[in-house]
């Protein structure tokens, strides 16, 4: 199981993955996140704000494929990592720095 499989035509993402790639989803799809956000602040209907939701979801997906053309060994380290500490991230700090310094390139 790659995290290249990860997408709308493949899988979704494991926790682990999610965890992982967490902080980087968060800073890269931080305007995505926010507009979801506010739509929903405004309605809570569940078909309000699908539009600014399928763009989270690109968003998500088109890092998830950037991760894998960048960082795949970093990044399954880290993974492998969260899974077997109980996603408990910083049991993983130094894991997390590595694809962190490698995926923005530092």
């Amino acid at each position: 199981m790659s995290v290249a499989d990860v997408g709308p035509a493949g899988r979704p993402p494991t926790s682990q993955e999610l965890y992982a790639a967490g902080r980087v989803i968060g800073y890269k799809c931080f305007d995505q996140n926010y507009e979801f956000m506010k739509c929903k602040a405004k309605d809570d209907s569940p078909t309000a704000c699908a539009a600014e939701g399928d763009e989270v979801h690109k968003c998500v997906y088109g890092l998830f494929k950037e991760i894998a053309s960048k960082t795949p060994k970093q990044f399954n380290v880290l993974s492998k990592c969260l899974d077997s500490e109980d996603l408990q991230p910083h049991m993983c700090k130094a894991k997390q720095e590595a694809f962190e310094s490698a995926f923005y390139g530092n």
